[in-house]
C-alpha cells in the first residue's frame, strides 16, 4: 500500500495544492456569503480539506467539459421539474425501479466514479452500485427514457477523458 504524503515534495505538487486552496477558498467565500467572521472557521476547515482531498485526474477538455455541464444542467433541471411534479401531485403513482446500466465505454475506475457522482447529482436519481461491468442505479420514476439518458451521459463522460477510457474490446 502507498502512503500518501500530506504536503506536496515537488514543485507541481505545491502548484496542485495551492490551486485546491484557491478552489476551495472560493467555494467557502460563496457559500459564507463573504462574510469576515466566517474565515475564522473557514481557513482550518480549507486546509484540513486540501490536505485530504485526493488529486483529480480529469483532462482539460473546454469543449467536451462545456457539452456535458449542459447536458448536467438540463437534465437536472428536467429531473427537478419532474420531483417537483411528483411531490404536488401525491395521488400520483411513483414507479421506482433498481436498473442496470452496462458499462460500454467507460473502462477506467475514475470516469465510472464520475459518472456516478454526476448521477447522483440529478434529482430523482441515486447510484446504488458499482461493478466493474455495470452500474445499479436508483430511479424516482421510471420513464423508458432513462437508460438511453445514462448511455449520453456515459459518452459525455468519455469524451471528457479523451476516449482514453474506452473498453479493450471496443478498441480491437
Amino acid at each position: 500500500m502507498t502512503r500518501r504524503r500530506l504536503l506536496p515534495t515537488r514543485f507541481g505538487d505545491w502548484r496542485g495544492w495551492a490551486g485546491r486552496l484557491a478552489l476551495l477558498a472560493l467555494l467557502w467565500w460563496m457559500l459564507g456569503g463573504g462574510e469576515a467572521e466566517s474565515w475564522r472557521w473557514g481557513v482550518p476547515a480549507i486546509i484540513a480539506a486540501a490536505l485530504v482531498m485526493p488529486t483529480p485526474d480529469l483532462p482539460l477538455r473546454p469543449l467536451a467539459w462545456l457539452r456535458l455541464l449542459t447536458l448536467a444542467l438540463w437534465l437536472g433541471l428536467r429531473g427537478g421539474i419532474e420531483v417537483a411534479w411528483l411531490a404536488c401531485r401525491p395521488r400520483m403513482q411513483l414507479d421506482t425501479r433498481v436498473i442496470e446500466h452496462r458499462w460500454q465505454r467507460l473502462d477506467d475506475t475514475s470516469g465510472r466514479l464520475f459518472m456516478a457522482t454526476l448521477i447522483n447529482l440529478l434529482p430523482g436519481t441515486l447510484t446504488v452500485r458499482i461493478d466493474s461491468d455495470r452500474l445499479q442505479v436508483h430511479v424516482l420514476h421510471y420513464r423508458h427514457g432513462i437508460v438511453a439518458m445514462l448511455q449520453r451521459l456515459e459518452r459525455h463522460v468519455e469524451a471528457l477523458f479523451g476516449g482514453r477510457h474506452r473498453r479493450k474490446e471496443s478498441a480491437a
